[in-house]
């Protein structure tokens, strides 16, 4: 795994500075953020510390100090910060009245100070049943599984045959009977060996948050209900979860240690606890646990395969042995990977239920729903700031995506920048496709997460952190045309009906309708139409897909304002910046590209004009040339769940090297695919 401390690249007195202000010693803070502008001045680095040092001025009230410093940055020639700058300067002129309640303007943290509040009960059936339906699938693909392995052995076993669904079960069963009883010292015994887990003691964990220290004691605990363990990761990836039923543990990482509040500690902290009391994570942990080990051997061979990387000398034994351990890595490491991410999708359902509980109960824990939120956008900005540091995700967050308050892909595009949280969240709440794009998304979409809370607030007659927008769900015309797909194969499920139909006409007729016996095979009907009518239905996207407009510069905020986005709204946008990807098979299907711009972070996806997503296997050498150069990207903006580019072309100014990518070809490629697969099988020829 990677060296824990690797990912510590800020100024170490940024650092202090960041801790300082975190505790409260807003003096210190101050002037540990003018040693950073002094020597970084208008950097990266110093206009972090302008903006931070901005918040410890109005927390010791020096009005004046913070006004002239946010007049200086109003004048920056980077739009975020001057957007930044102008946003807040006429709050901080008013500082006399009431609290303003921006979510970006955190002079006056969240308190959490009042005592719990008291919900009224929420019956849980729809998590016990998405935890029973994920079960049942598990099953149902374990039995699948059994039936290839029985169908290719030797015909010994044969009289196994028709019992496949009793051992997919029985063998559910006793992984769970197992993971329930030693899961939580396979927990321990792999963080312990990856990322160096150590206990944190209650005298250190008061040094960060006494208030998590005094709510852990006012909790009543007993032998159904023992107390939690805190242990600490030695990463600086802002990491919090936990696991365990009767030997309970929230694991916490340095990087969040350093980066939190006390307040903000207290509410991720209630987080985890009412996981723990509620037992809402006990079909997830588990299977998580199982996740690390598809992902561990993703990572190892990975690791193996890049010390046997081309080039190679020209000694043909040696090429050809180093090549076939290098394809072999490959191939193990990446179908591991792609098995990783695949399995993550049958938990997502649970997942999402599970957070909805877990808020609920946090806030009332806290007292604070506000609180919660604070938690949350410090926790973006801190996995923004590691995203940036590491070029990556890295393997902790990555790994671990499931049990963390939020997905780190999208912590990290929305924690570096301004954004329009009310328009953000809006695409959320009220799209009128919001719930499909929540079946591949792994985390309750934040729009209905901070709904929620703001709506406790009130109930409980606090001041809302958040001016939420109204639930009433945008116009969007082209919704049909995003689903074509969809509507393609339920078309064609209803022209395999109705052949089908005929067919079976056909059979009781008897010799008189002998040409039209072959249509009362119903599942090759089906197979045939369904994936013409998808690939069908790719191809009457693909121009809304693909358009050929002129590129311009957006920043992520400008890109994000239209609360009825879809994905096939296409814009097309050139973007500057410097390229983050991790480097060898880790990247091998072009799955960690990050362009760091001075509009904030944005996701990449390539695909090459030969080789489509296996590009960086063929060429591992290339990443690792661009990586941390600057780059002019063009490609189409897609607003989705996780936002993304998808690059057209890009060139790097330092090596004068351009690389066209073929996206569009690939889209068309994928659909005549589908198209030939539903007329071949219909052809008897599959």
């Amino acid at each position: 795994m990677p060296d824990p401390e690797s990912d510590f690249r800020l100024d170490p007195r940024y650092v202090a500075g960041l801790a300082a202000f975190n505790r409260g010693d807003y003096q210190l803070a101050i002037a540990a953020f003018k040693a950073v502008i002094a020597s970084y001045g208008q950097r990266r680095e110093g206009l972090k510390a302008h903006l931070h040092l901005i918040k410890a001025y109005a927390h010791t009230h020096q009005w004046q100090e913070a006004i002239d410093l946010c007049q200086l940055l109003a004048r920056s020639p980077l739009p975020p910060i001057r957007a930044w700058a102008q946003k807040h300067l006429p709050a901080l002129e008013r500082y006399m009245d009431e609290e303003p309640t921006s979510p970006h303007l955190v002079f006056v943290a969240a308190k959490a100070s009042n005592p719990p509040m008291e919900l009224r009960q929420v019956p849980r059936i729809y998590l016990w049943l998405s935890q029973g339906a994920t079960l049942l699938l598990i099953a149902w693909l374990l039995q699948g599984v059994i039936a290839v392995i029985l169908s290719e052995v030797n015909e010994q076993l044969g009289v196994l045959q028709g019992w496949e669904g009793l051992m997919a079960w029985f063998l559910v069963g006793c992984l769970g009977l197992g993971l329930l009883s030693g899961g939580s010292w396979l927990w321990s015994w792999r963080l312990s060996a990856c990322y160096g887990l150590r206990p944190v003691s209650p005298g250190e964990l008061e040094e960060y948050s006494p208030e998590t220290v005094m709510l852990l004691g006012r909790l009543p605990w007993s032998w159904w209900q023992p107390r939690p363990q805190v242990a600490c990761l030695m990463t600086a990836a802002p990491v919090i979860f936990s696991y365990g039923r009767w030997q309970r543990r929230i694991i916490v990482s340095e990087g969040l240690l350093r980066s939190l509040s006390r307040e903000e500690l207290l509410a991720l902290m209630a987080t985890e606890i009412a996981q723990l009391r509620l037992g809402l994570n006990t079909l997830v942990t588990p299977l998580v646990l199982l996740l690390q080990l598809p992902y561990d051997v993703y990572y190892w061979c990975s690791r193996w395969g890049d010390r046997h990387a081309p080039p190679y000398s020209r000694q043909w034994q040696q090429r050809l042995l180093r090549g076939t351990v290098y394809g072999l890595c490959a191939l193990l490491s990446q179908g591991s990977y792609l098995l990783f991410r695949g399995l993550e999708l049958l938990c997502f359902w649970s997942n999402q239920l599970r957070q909805y509980y877990s808020d609920r109960q946090a806030a009332a824990l806290v007292g604070n729903p506000n609180t919660l939120v604070m938690a949350w956008l410090r926790l973006m900005e801190v996995t923004a700031t590691a995203v940036r540091a590491q070029g990556e995700i890295g393997a902790s967050l990555e790994s671990l995506r499931l049990l963390l308050p939020l997905n780190p892909t999208q912590a990290a595009l929305w924690g570096d920048q301004p954004l329009d949280w009310p328009v953000l969240l809006q695409w959320d709440t009220a799209h009128p496709l919001r719930y499909w794009f929540r079946l591949t998304s792994s985390h309750r979409p934040l729009g209905l997460r901070l709904q929620a809370l703001m709506t406790y607030a009130r109930q409980w007659r606090l001041d809302p952190l958040l001016s939420l927008p109204s639930a009433s769900s945008p116009r969007c015309q082209r919704a049909w045309q995003q689903l074509a797909p969809f509507w393609g194969a339920i078309a064609g499920l209803v022209v395999a009906l109705i052949l089908t139909g005929i067919g079976q006409l056909a059979l009781w007729l008897g010799p008189v309708a002998f040409p039209l016996w072959w249509l009362a095979d119903g599942l090759t009907l089906a197979r045939g139409f369904i994936a013409i009518g998808i690939g069908l239905g790719l191809l009457l996207r693909f121009n809304a897909y693909y358009p050929l407009r002129q590129p311009q510069t957006y920043t992520l905020s400008q890109l994000l304002h239209y609360p009825s986005a879809l994905p096939l709204d296409s814009i097309t946008v050139e973007l500057k910046g410097r390229l983050c990807a991790a480097k060898g098979l880790r990247n091998a299907l072009g799955q960690h590209l990050w362009l760091e711009t001075d509009h904030g972070l944005f996701l990449l996806r390539c695909w090459h004009r030969a080789w489509g997503p296996i590009w960086p296997i063929l060429e591992p050498a290339y990443l690792k040339t661009l990586s941390g150069r600057s780059l002019v990207i063009r490609g189409w903006f897609r607003r989705g769940t996780l936002p993304f580019v998808e690059v057209q072309e890009w060139h790097s100014p330092d090596h004068q090297r351009k690389r066209l990518w073929a996206a569009p070809y690939w889209a068309i490629a994928t659909a005549t695919l589908w198209i030939l697969y539903g007329i071949m099988t219909l052809l008897g020829w599959i």
